[in-house]
């Protein structure tokens, strides 16, 4: 059954498949400015043993230690840019189709040439983002039929000739149910790409630069000062430790916040600044009573102890279409912030953050909460708006 977290997604894609359809549909004049390429990788992965369960701790007794996956990129490119976008689709295996499915993965991409290193050598970035199916519910790391879908990669490309590239190098990939439901144990994976691009137009060559190769002039970065509004919202499973239990509510939790946060433009590509966070989140604080027969019920408290605001330093890389935004900062419990010094809304966070652009300054948000910087808290899905400088690639 698809939940609200996978229809999100699934918006989310389409929306941007939507954009990808539009740039191929531009009149023929400005079509011509792009460079549209198919492409074919093998990831062969080592899976990360971040839980028992990866050591042998499943029904089977057996270890998970190797993976793989073979996918498919379209991609589309504005010449002498060098920055990518596209859309692809993988197929995954953990050699354990009992254990953990055979899952198939729908997915966003973006990546860049950060240094050229020889005449047919560069060195650059990708990251994905998607939805994928097919997992099989263990009851330990993998719950939920879908699951989000992350990857950061640093790649090398190699041009054999105007139509052909090589592409290899190390990827993290992560697969998580955004703490909707728990367990969520997930899947840790470090692979090695290698693949092969063929560019579908390359009547014209000209040569790439990096993306910070280019020069500003003065009145593009005048007015250097923007300001993102972001309302988001979202949902979240709990689980509340007492003296030695651990009691898990799979109980879909709201919450909902506000972001405000100006930033600083150095150039087109990067910025910082500073964020105002603000968060209402159902799930904090539960006070915890445990019944006679082993299981629990909870209750509320009171508003203020289940919001918090906090301050976090951001730091963004702006591409075309896609920002990437992640931050560090501290929130406090609005409960006078002293009342509950033990609150979990005391606490340092890390954000992770996906921006797509709809228009100049309306984007969707996507983003991640980790609290104490290390440990996942909650997916969140909103709406933003940028005020001032709409400085962009």
């Amino acid at each position: 059954m698809r939940t609200p977290l996978h229809i999100f997604i699934l918006i989310f894609l389409s929306l941007f498949t939507s954009s990808v359809l539009s740039a191929e549909t531009i009149g023929g004049h400005k079509r011509r400015n792009y460079d549209y390429t198919l492409g074919v990788n093998l990831r062969p992965s080592y899976v990360m043993p971040t839980h028992g369960f990866y050591n042998g701790w499943n029904p089977t007794g057996k270890k998970i230690k190797a993976g793989g996956a073979l996918d498919m990129q379209y991609a589309f490119s504005k010449k002498t840019q060098g920055v990518y976008q596209g859309i692809g689709v993988a197929l995954h295996t953990f050699f354990s189709k009992d254990l953990l499915g055979t899952p198939a993965t729908i997915y966003i991409f973006q990546g860049a040439p950060l240094a050229r290193l020889s005449d047919r050598l560069a060195i650059g970035y990708e990251w994905n983002l998607g939805i994928s199916s097919g997992w099989k519910d263990n009851g330990m790391v993998t719950v939920s039929p879908m699951n989000v879908y992350i990857n950061v990669a640093a790649l090398f490309t190699w041009k054999l000739n105007e139509h052909w590239n090589i592409v290899f190098g190390p990827e993290y990939t992560h697969f998580s149910n955004g703490d909707t439901k728990f367990p969520n144990g997930g899947a840790n994976t470090v692979n090695f790409r290698i693949g092969a691009k063929r560019s579908l137009d390359a009547s014209e060559t000209v040569p790439v630069e990096n993306i910070f190769s280019r020069t500003e002039t003065d009145s593009s970065i005048r007015q250097s000062l923007s300001y993102d509004l972001v309302c988001f919202g979202g949902w979240r499973a709990d689980r509340v430790q007492k003296d030695r239990h651990l009691f898990v509510f799979n109980k879909a939790f709201p919450f909902a916040g506000l972001n405000f946060n100006p930033l600083y433009h150095f150039n087109r590509y990067l910025s910082a600044g500073a964020s105002l966070d603000l968060l209402y989140d159902r799930s904090a604080n539960l006070t915890v009573t445990e019944k006679p027969d082993g299981s629990a019920s909870f209750s509320y408290p009171s508003f203020l102890q289940q919001a918090s605001a906090g301050i976090s330093a951001r730091a963004e890389l702006s591409m075309p279409v896609f920002a990437v935004n992640i931050g560090i900062g501290y929130s406090l419990q609005l409960d006078n912030c002293t009342r509950n010094i033990s609150s979990e809304l005391n606490a340092f966070y890390g954000i992770f953050a996906l921006k797509a652009f709809v228009c100049d300054r309306l984007f969707l948000n996507v983003s991640y909460r980790l609290s104490s910087v290390l440990y996942s808290h909650n997916l969140m899905f909103g709406l933003g708006w940028r005020f001032g400088s709409i400085l962009r690639p």
